[in-house]
């Protein structure tokens, strides 16, 4: 059980200089990854990508990775472009009426400064991978102490679920023993209205009223309901909460619900009915942060 919600971050010590990492997830259907590096590690881009890949199947991630403190990442100012700036200024200054050239206004010229000649990334290639392997490693634990801090909400919400589960039991079986004699009250209540009272046995019109009673009888979709409910919570125990898996739990779920609570006579069992489906929408709403 992992939350979609983490951060982590590592820092190598390097021969000179250090490596810091950082990543950041939120949650996302699918796999988004932000990654920023220097110019000098871009050739190992495709390898940090696939090494993200193996740890997260989703998530929108920003994975961003320093290289402080290298001398060779150093900017090194273009000097032949500051010899011919220069040499071309002072030679058409005097009838352009140029101002005298400043370091500010050399600096503002595209390519003042070269991009440093380094063999960074090849160097660096081990420690960079090696770095985001621990890097991924940490994020994943930290997802997964984030995911524990959730267990308590869904043990509340599985023990009030079945509190109420056992509550529409009892009023589903007082419904039960009820229903058939409502029921042939008002078959009666009709036959007398059309003038047709005593013209049915008294047999057939308790037959009737069971019939009518079964059709309102919702002790099968409570077994059912007992059912995902022990799921939910053996899922639970093996610790194999996953968003996509419990949003189609909470499906069948809130089919059961829905069946019950269009089958009720009683106002407790409705009330029970309402009651759980805000309990299951919430269930819903925390575990879609979940992998």
């Amino acid at each position: 059980m992992k939350s979609m919600t983490a951060f982590a971050e590592i820092v190598r010590p390097l021969e000179a200089g250090q490596l810091r990492l950082t990543l950041r997830s939120v949650n996302s259907k699918a796999l988004d990854l932000s990654l920023r590096l220097p110019p000098a590690l871009f050739p190992l881009e495709a390898g940090i990508r696939a090494q993200v890949r193996t740890a997260a199947s989703r998530g929108k991630l920003d994975l961003s990775i320093e290289v402080q403190d290298e001398p060779s990442l150093e900017p090194r100012m273009n000097r032949a472009l500051l010899r011919a700036v220069a040499k071309g200024w002072q030679e058409d200054a005097e009838w352009l009426q140029l101002p005298p050239l400043t370091a500010e206004a050399f600096f503002r010229l595209p390519g003042a400064f070269q991009a440093p000649a380094s063999d960074l990334g090849e160097r660096l290639e081990a420690p960079v991978r090696e770095a985001v392997t621990a890097l991924l490693e940490a994020w994943n634990a930290g997802r997964a102490r984030e995911a524990e801090r959730l267990r308590p909400f869904f043990e509340d919400g599985l023990r009030r679920l079945k509190a109420l589960r056992e509550k529409l039991k009892a009023e589903a079986e007082t419904q039960a023993v009820e229903l058939p004699g409502l029921y042939r009250q008002r078959i009666e209540q009709i036959l007398e209205d059309a003038r047709l009272a005593g013209q049915l046995p008294a047999e057939r019109l308790l037959a009737e009223a069971g019939v009518l009673a079964e059709r309102q009888d919702v002790r099968e979709e409570l077994i059912r309901l007992a059912a995902h409910l022990d799921d939910f919570a053996e899922r639970m125990d093996r610790g194999r909460l996953e968003g996509k898996a419990i949003d189609v739990w909470c499906q069948e779920v809130l089919r059961e619900l829905n069946t019950t609570g269009s089958k009720c006579k009683r106002i407790d069992m409705t009330r029970a009915v309402m009651e759980a489906k805000g309990v299951l929408d919430q269930i819903r709403e925390q575990s879609a942060n979940l992998e």
